[in-house]
Formats: C-alpha cells, structure tokens, sequence
C-alpha cells in the first residue's frame, strides 16, 4: 500500500503531464506569443498558483513541452543502425526511418514553433539535441566503425554523419515554405536520392577504402 507521501507525488505528477498536455494544445494552436499562463490554468481546471507551482514562468512551461514532445524521437529509427546487413541497406533504412520521423506534423510543428521563438526562448538547442544530436552521435559511431571495416570509404565519420543529416534536411526546400501536410506527403520520395549520394561518396569500390 501507497503512504501518504507516495500518492501525494503521483497526484503532483499526474497534474504536471495533464499541464502538459493542455499546454502543448495551445501553443502548437495558438503559438508561443498568444497562449497565456491564465488559459492554461483555465484549461486544466486548477489555480493559476497550481500551475505556477509546476512551472515558475511560460518560457519553463514551452521547454519542458519541447523536451516532452522530443525526447523519443528516434527511438525506433536508431535502433535500425544496430542491425546486421550490407551498410548501405541499413543506411537507406535508417534515411527513410528518419525523413518521416523529421517531416511528420508534430515534428514539423514543434521545429516552426522553436523556430519561431528562438531568438526570445533558449529552446533551440534543446531541440537540436533531441532532433539531431542524438542522431548525429550514433552515426558518427556507425560512419567509424563501417569505415574502420573498409564497408565504406575512409574519412572522417563526423563529416559523413554531417552530409547525411543535411542532405535529409535541405533536401527539401518546401520544409520552410509549403504546408506541414504537403512536406509529410512527399518526404517518403526522400530516401533513394540520399542514398544514391552517400554511394557516390562513400562507397569503397575504387580502392580507397584502405587508405587513411
């Protein structure tokens, strides 16, 4: 059985993620500038002291929203770099896995909400890290280790986890222009080409696989 200490956190903890998740409604709706504190509060159904409690000021509440809605981002797409095969099917697997995860609507939404407040908020580098450096480190790992086996053309991996990550972002120009569902419907055509670039590149065939 709970003590009293024990069901008064899970009750403190369920009001922040049910905080959460009504803030996340109004600032993906209404954007960062147009939600309000009081809204929330309205929203959730407590005082506004409640939800100060939880968060001491809106620029906390949009963080921990940035950081709820990106922390597992990449789960699923990362686990594809530990799997066995030849590394440019793994590779295309892993682009395409990580196109639709960049260039679906929440993520699409959450990046243009960041984007949008960057220069008031210091949420960008949260975002980069959840978005991009968490990929960025694992494939410098995988880039090292294929090219120490000679699967890829040697060279430093940091530059190749670079090219790849810019290639499936600015592939797309769209991404700043058109509409969040248009980007999301195309961005599975994506892939091939990111592929068929990093082969040019990194493909070992030519005989450079064993300089350093």
């Amino acid at each position: 059985m709970k003590h009293a200490a024990d069901l008064m956190a899970d009750r403190r903890e369920t009001q922040r993620r049910r905080i959460l998740d009504v803030a996340r409604r109004h600032f993906l709706t209404h954007g960062y500038g147009a939600t309000t504190m009081s809204a929330i509060a309205a929203d959730v159904g407590g005082s506004k002291s409640d939800l100060w409690s939880h968060f001491n000021s809106k620029e906390s509440l949009f963080a921990a929203f940035v950081d709820t809605d990106s922390r597992d981002f990449h789960t699923d797409t990362l686990a594809l770099l530990d799997r066995a095969g030849e590394v440019f099917e793994i590779l295309s697997a892993f682009v395409d896995g990580f196109v639709a995860a960049v260039s679906s609507p929440a993520a699409l939404r959450l990046q243009r909400q960041v984007a949008a407040e960057a220069d008031r908020i210091a949420v960008g580098d949260l975002l980069y890290e959840r978005l991009v450096g968490v990929v960025e480190t694992r494939l410098v790992a995988f880039f090292d280790a294929h090219m120490r086996e000679g699967a890829l053309r040697r060279g430093d991996p940091r530059s190749a986890a670079w090219l790849l990550i810019a290639l499936c972002f600015g592939l797309d120009p769209r991404r700043l222009f058109c509409s969040i569902e248009e980007i999301g419907a195309a961005a599975s055509s994506h892939g091939p080409l990111v592929v068929a670039a990093l082969k040019v590149l990194l493909n070992p065939t030519d005989g450079a696989a064993g300089e350093s």
